[in-house]
């Protein structure tokens, strides 16, 4: 009996470069602890004529515990999850335990200039959504052409013309 299997090539290069990275923060953290390391969000950035869109999936820190900056063109954002100190029952004991502190940590380099202090920021479910108004210089200004009026040199000289060659008698000129 033959099983199928579906290769989706996309999610596998994902799972490739998440394992990679993990590999490499691991690597080269100066912590020896590793739930005090930062989790990169997943980001979209993207660019429209009046105003840059980024979305950033930061799940289960509240909108107060996320720190967002733009300084020389780079947008930081910073974000933490603290541990839940419980109390009241000493005789549970944890089986395991994945919900610790933990902290979020993208650099972005931005395309053009923004105006950081006009900026739109919304936490809903897990996603910040932030709007960046480029800045006056980066915008696109449109000039319009003025089309001068046509001088009445060029009609009067047609008509100089005209009246010559009837003058001349010239066979194809009206009469």
């Amino acid at each position: 009996m033959m099983r199928t299997y579906r290769v989706r090539p996309m999610r596998e290069l994902f799972s490739m470069q998440d394992s990679m990275d993990r590999l490499f923060n691991e690597f080269f953290s100066e912590s020896e602890d590793k739930s005090l390391m930062s989790i990169q969000p997943r980001v979209d950035l993207k660019q429209k004529e009046n105003a840059l869109e980024v979305k950033m999936t930061i799940p289960g820190v509240d909108p107060e515990n996320i720190q967002v900056t733009v300084n020389d063109n780079v947008l930081v954002v910073k974000a933490e999850i603290s541990e839940e100190k419980e109390e009241g029952d000493e005789k549970a004991v944890y089986q395991l335990r994945e919900h610790t502190y933990s902290s979020y940590y993208r650099e972005i380099m931005l395309p053009c200039e923004v105006e950081a202090e006009k900026a739109d920021a919304e936490y809903t479910n897990g996603v910040l959504k932030l709007v960046l108004p480029k800045a006056e210089i980066v915008k696109p200004k449109v000039i319009s052409i003025k089309a001068g009026k046509k001088s009445d040199d060029s009609a009067a000289a047609t008509k100089v013309i005209e009246h010559k060659e009837k003058k001349s008698g010239d066979p194809h000129a009206e009469k």
